[in-house]
């Protein structure tokens, strides 16, 4: 092993500086990261361009079910099928969430090299209506860390506090969009990290570039609360009036929220004023608000009176 490894291998536990506190970087080191896509640019460009669409509507992708603890290599490639998103054609690999009552945190990892895969992370409802959207904003650059490469990082929690509705949350669909494979991510040099590592100035030498593609390796984590839907419910989303689906709401107050998914977020809106990203933490804060946190903004408010 190189001393540079080494040294951000030694970075990445805290020994020579420290935990970091973005809560992205907590991640599990001593996981070995799968290899970045090795197929050129243009190769994949001209593959996804040749690739027929697999099918004419969201309904129609072929979903894998994943269990809740799943952990796993999302190869989206010329291997996978392509989709004609309103963002543009896409590879795309598309998930059939777990359906019980245990809340659940996904965490996505785009691994980078030569290039990558820059994702979106599109959440549909069980009647396959879109709930929530990740995409350039939302996916963050995290430097190599252990046995964890360089990748583009995100994670959101699906909620089963109301179990059983037909607008709950069931289905995860990863793909990129034309805008996002026109760009690319600035990664961080080793001999960089090896220096802040140990305390120096980093030396002042380029940073490796990874050309954004339409093929990638996206390691995906699912982990679950330790304690989650103990109360049984109806989920409404916010544009829900009542009555989903031909299907009667009662008219029954929600039950509150959990302490993990009010700790989530608390933690979410920290970390991203510490980076100076308020709009991120204003959407937390909104979706915090829309999982039943209802004092999520006024938390947010408190925060940035305090800074």
């Amino acid at each position: 092993m190189s001393p540079f490894r080494i040294a951000t291998w030694l970075f990445g536990f805290g020994l020579l500086a420290g935990c970091a506190t973005d809560s992205l970087r907590r991640v599990d080191t001593l996981s070995p990261a799968p290899a970045p896509s090795t197929i050129p640019v243009e190769q994949a460009r001209a593959e996804l361009e040749a690739q027929p669409l697999c099918c004419g509507t969201l309904r129609e992708l072929p979903y894998q079910p994943v269990p809740v603890d799943f952990i796993g290599n999302v190869e989206i490639g010329p291997d996978a099928p392509a989709f004609a998103f309103d963002s543009g054609k896409s590879f795309f690999r598309a998930f059939e969430l777990p359906a019980g009552d245990r809340s659940f945190e996904i965490r996505l990892y785009s691994q980078a090299g030569n290039t990558v895969l820059a994702p979106r992370a599109m959440v549909l409802d069980s009647q396959f209506r879109m709930t929530r959207l990740l995409d350039a904003d939302d996916f963050m650059y995290v430097p190599a860390s252990g046995f964890k490469g360089d990748s583009l990082d995100a994670r959101l929690r699906i909620d089963r506090l109301y179990p059983g509705h037909p607008a709950s949350e069931r289905y995860l669909i990863l793909y990129t969009s034309e805008q996002q494979m026109r760009g690319q991510t600035q990664l961080e040099h080793p001999a960089k990290a090896y220096a802040r590592a140990l305390g120096n100035q980093p030396p002042n030498i380029a940073d490796p570039i990874a050309r954004h593609s339409p093929a990638g390796v996206v390691r995906m984590v699912l982990v679950a609360d330790r304690e989650a839907g103990q109360q049984a419910g109806h989920y409404v989303p916010p544009y829900s009036t009542g009555r989903e689906m031909g299907v009667e709401m009662a008219g029954e107050k929600a039950p509150a929220v959990l302490p993990e998914t009010r700790a989530y977020y608390r933690q979410g809106i920290d970390a991203a004023l510490a980076a100076k990203d308020v709009e991120r933490a204003l959407r937390l804060a909104d979706e915090a608000a829309r999982v039943g946190d209802q004092d999520a903004k006024a938390y947010l408010l408190e925060r940035i009176e305090i800074r």
